[in-house]
């Protein structure tokens, strides 16, 4: 496919591309040079709930509230020291 430079170097990345490779608004490429040739590759965020399960724990998981009893007792110690 062919495109064509505009304004301050701006092209726009044809559509079948854009919704092949899932991309958005805002989304980000990442441009690099092989030889006399360009590669366009996108950037992906991804979501911390994406990484759900990639790490093993090591202690079971307490419950939200625990987890909750555990920083405000944490935080008011830290306030007494200061």
């Amino acid at each position: 496919m062919k495109v064509q430079i505009i304004d301050d170097g701006k092209i726009t990345i044809p559509l079948e591309i854009r919704q092949r490779l899932g991309l958005r608004e805002g989304d980000e490429l990442l441009f690099s040079l092989e030889g006399n040739e360009v590669r366009l590759r996108p950037v992906k965020r991804r979501r911390l709930s994406e990484f759900r399960g990639a790490l093993p724990t090591t202690v079971a998981y307490p419950g939200k509230d625990a987890i909750r009893r555990q920083v405000a007792k944490t935080l008011a110690t830290d306030t007494e020291q200061s």
